[in-house]
């Protein structure tokens, strides 16, 4: 009887930085109301421009927004910080020189929210909200993940997430499979 076979790993070749085509701040994260939950809002424990008079629509800023830096839609491979998940993997916290503390690339702003890695640890990174690109093994697919950081609890968010069957490194067109931007299709390019 004939069985499927298990899906073929690209050959490649594959670069160290992939970036999403076009990116620039509020491409993805931005679109209301979808992304709503992402930005602070009353009571969420951040610090309001008057404390003594605390109003819905305040603009509020915590250490999770001041601590970070804008991402720039890049992703980054690097084995010997993390090469658990193999030579399919990047992720925007792996570029070279980054490291815990403020600004220094553990802490991501983008669109309503912001990313940070786990603990600032690498062994911890798919517990915490992530921007990765990597292949899929189990289902033979390139699979793009742009994942939130939530406010004071610190979840995880699925602001986006896209799919793409074909091809032996990531460049392509990825396609929507859930998240709550609301972006049918995101590029991705060297």
């Amino acid at each position: 009887m004939w069985q499927p076979s298990a899906p073929v790993p690209p050959v490649g070749p594959t670069a160290d930085v992939y970036r999403i085509a076009g990116y620039v701040d509020g491409l993805i994260g931005a679109k209301r109301p979808e992304c709503d939950v992402l930005r602070p809002h009353y009571n969420s424990g951040l610090k309001y421009p008057d404390k003594n008079n605390p109003l819905p629509t305040d603009v509020l800023w915590g250490g999770g927004i001041r601590a970070g830096l804008k991402w720039d839609g890049t992703f980054y491979r690097d084995l010997s910080r993390y090469g658990q998940s193999g030579t399919l993997f990047w992720c925007s916290y792996l570029k070279p020189g980054s490291g815990p503390g403020n600004k220094n690339g553990y802490w991501f702003n983008f669109g309503g929210g912001w990313s940070h890695l786990a603990n600032d640890d690498f062994a911890q990174l798919l517990t915490g909200a992530s921007q990765r690109i990597y292949w899929d093994s189990s289902t033979g697919h390139w699979t793009l993940v742009i994942e939130a950081t939530m406010f004071v609890t610190y979840a995880v968010v699925n602001v986006w997430t896209g799919i793409k069957s074909i091809g032996n490194d990531p460049i392509g067109q990825y396609t929507r499979q859930s998240g709550c931007d609301p972006a049918l299709m995101l590029t991705v390019g060297l």
